[in-house]
C-alpha cells in the first residue's frame, strides 16, 4: 500500500499532504496509551473486553468513522466485528529496513528518518541499552556510520539537547536525499504564501495568491492563550529536535526526534509532527501545533525560509506569515 493510500486511512481527511509511492510493506500500527481498552462498540462508554500495551504492534485494522455526544466525527479502528480502539491512540507505521551506503556521510552529518515501529537504543554500537526507544518518522542528524565487532553497521545519531551521541542499527534509518526536501512552490513569492491556523476548527489552510492549496486537521495547546493568537511568521527551521517541558511545566514530556520543526514565536511555539498521538482536530499539546508527520514536512517544505540541506538548524528576519486565529471571525 503506498503512503498517499495510507494518507486515506488516517483521522484527519482534510490534509492534501499525500505522497505517491508504490510500497508493497502491510501497514502497521503502534499503541500509543498504556493502556488502550478494546472496546465492544465504537464507543468509549461500551463495554470494554480487553486492551493493548503502549507500544505493542499490529496490523493496521479497518477504519471507520462515527459521531460522538458532540455530533463530532471521531475515527475508530475495527479489530473484528465486536472489537474497537480509539484511533486517537494509534500511530500508523511501517516496518521497513535501509540499505547501508558504500560511500562516508557528508562532514557534518546529514539528515536520517527512522523507518521502523521502534529500535531501541544504545550508548555505544551493540553497547549498553539505554533503556530509550526511538520510534517511526522520529528524525535524527546522523554523525557517522560505525561497525561493531560482529562487523554490523550503526549510525550515530546526535542528541541536539545535550550534545551526546546515541546509537541504534543503520538499517533502522533511512538517509534522507536532497530532493526529498526541496523547497515547494519556490517560484511563488514569498509573501503570496499565507497560512491560517483556525484555534476553533484544529485546522490549518495554506494560500498562494489566496487560492487554498493545503489544508489539514492539527491539535493545537489544551488551554487558551499557550498557542497565541496574533500574527506570526515561519522565521526560523529545524528538520528535528529533541523537546523537553520547561522546569515549570507540570506536563512532563522528553520527546526526541520529533521531525520537521517551522518556528513561529522566538518562545518556541512550532508547526511539528508529533508521533504520541493522533487526535488530530482536538487540543492536545503544550501550545505547538502537532500534526501528522508528512502535513508537518509539507509545511517544513512549502514556507519560507529555506533550509539549507546540509544544515541542521536555520533562522532567517523574515518567513511566511502565519495568522492564528480564535475561528470567531478574527485574532
Amino acid at each position: 500500500m503506498g503512503l498517499g493510500a495510507l494518507s486515506m486511512l488516517l483521522p484527519s481527511p482534510v490534509s492534501n499532504a499525500s505522497a505517491a509511492l508504490i510500497d508493497l510493506d502491510p501497514p502497521l500500527a503502534r499503541i500509543l496509551r498504556y493502556k488502550l481498552l478494546i472496546h465492544e462498540e465504537p464507543n468509549a462508554r461500551s463495554k470494554n473486553s480487553g486492551f493493548f500495551k503502549y507500544d505493542d504492534v499490529i496490523s493496521l485494522p479497518k477504519l471507520i468513522h462515527v459521531e460522538n455526544i458532540y455530533n463530532k466525527k471521531v475515527g475508530w479502528y475495527q479489530i473484528s466485528p465486536t472489537e474497537y480502539i480509539e484511533a486517537a491512540w494509534v500511530q500508523p507505521v511501517f516496518d521497513r529496513l535501509n540499505p547501508v551506503p558504500i560511500d562516508p556521510l557528508p562532514e557534518g552529518g546529514t539528515l536520517g528518518e527512522i523507518t521502523v515501529p521502534k529500535v531501541l537504543v544504545y550508548l555505544k554500537p551493540n553497547v549498553r541499552n539505554i533503556h530509550r526507544t526511538f520510534y517511526y518518522e522520529n528524525n535524527f542528524w546522523v554523525l557517522k556510520l560505525e561497525y561493531d565487532e560482529y562487523g554490523r553497521p550503526w549510525y550515530e545519531l546526535w542528541d541536539d539537547l545535550n550534545g551526546l551521541s546515541y546509537y541504534v542499527p543503520a538499517r533502522t534509518v533511512h538517509l534522507t536525499k536532497p530532493e526529498e526536501v526541496t523547497p515547494l512552490s519556490p517560484d511563488v513569492a514569498p509573501d503570496a504564501k499565507r497560512i491560517e491556523l483556525d484555534l476553533y476548527k484544529q485546522e490549518i489552510r495554506a494560500f498562494e495568491y489566496e487560492r487554498l492549496v493545503f489544508r489539514t486537521l492539527c491539535s493545537t495547546g489544551i488551554r487558551d492563550g499557550l498557542t497565541p493568537v496574533g500574527r506570526w511568521m515561519t522565521h526560523r527551521k529545524r528538520p528535528c529536535r529533541r523537546m523537553v517541558n520547561e522546569p515549570a511545566n507540570p506536563n512532563v514530556y522528553d520527546l526526541p526526534g520529533v521531525p520537521w520543526v517551522s518556528y513561529i514565536t522566538l518562545f518556541g511555539v512550532a508547526f511539528h509532527g508529533a508521533f504520541w498521538h493522533s487526535n488530530w482536530g482536538n487540543v492536545m499539546s503544550n501550545g505547538c501545533i502537532n500534526m501528522k508527520a508528512d502535513d508537518a514536512k509539507w509545511i517544513y517544505r512549502w514556507t519560507t525560509p529555506a533550509v539549507p540541506f546540509d544544515q541542521y538548524f536555520h533562522t532567517e528576519e523574515t518567513g511566511t506569515r502565519v495568522d492564528v486565529m480564535t475561528g470567531y471571525g478574527g485574532f
